[in-house]
């Protein structure tokens, strides 16, 4: 199953009816049969490859958003959503951080078709451990991150870098590359060019592969919370 015109066009047609129920009931079949099902089948895909090398993560068609907000939510952007997403990640063991995570969204604004994975909300507690394992383990991380495929598929670390270098760390030392990073994902933007490519599912699957020693790295790196 593949994204289609159709795909986009619910999007756009979503956002343009964004408080109008009566057009999603309409046309529910739309975000069924060319969002949902190319997301399910995608989702199928990455559960057969990938489940065993990411335990204590469900990969299920449940991890897809639902088309509508709640009723006490749909001010902030009307009652239906002209995006879509899935987050997969261990289950959260507090209310204050987010845990490693891979991340798929397509929407009708450019800047909503984002594929994406590793530590994007790091706690303080998150940061710690990825700092003393940036150390630690230098060697294998950088590694991960300067092997060519994962350059050519992924682009490199991204996320925000902090103006002043952290308190207790050698600004001069190899890791330092990586110490100045508050957030550690990789992550990339496509086109819905791209997005309609046949072989965009295929290709996305194949990038994650790319990418699972450092998502493994950084999991390993932070743990869960335990209370």
């Amino acid at each position: 199953m593949k994204f289609t015109k159709n795909s986009f066009k619910y999007f756009d047609l979503a956002k343009k009816n964004k408080n109008n129920r009566d057009w999603f009931d309409k046309n529910k079949s739309l975000y069924e049969n060319d969002v949902k099902a190319p997301l399910q089948a995608l989702l199928l895909e990455l559960n057969k490859k990938y489940q065993r090398r990411l335990p204590r993560i469900e990969i299920s068609p449940d991890k897809i958003t639902r088309p509508l907000r709640p009723k006490n939510r749909a001010t902030e952007g009307g009652l239906i959503k002209s995006h879509t997403h899935i987050s997969l990640a261990e289950k959260r063991t507090s209310l204050f951080e987010w845990n490693p995570g891979i991340y798929l969204q397509i929407g009708a604004d450019a800047d909503e078709n984002f594929f994406g994975l590793g530590l994007y909300m790091t706690s303080s507690r998150q940061m710690s451990l990825l700092r003393n394992a940036l150390v630690e383990d230098f060697d294998q991380i950088d590694q991960i991150l300067t092997a060519n495929k994962l350059k050519k598929a992924w682009g490199g670390l991204k996320g925000d870098t902090y103006k002043r270098f952290p308190k207790g760390f050698d600004p001069d030392s190899p890791p330092a590359k990586y110490l100045k990073y508050k957030q550690f994902y990789l992550g990339r933007s496509y086109s819905r060019k791209e997005i309609l490519n046949p072989k965009f599912g295929a290709q996305l699957v194949k990038d994650l592969g790319v990418a699972l020693d450092f998502f493994t790295w950084v999991r390993n790196a932070v743990g869960t919370y335990r209370k």
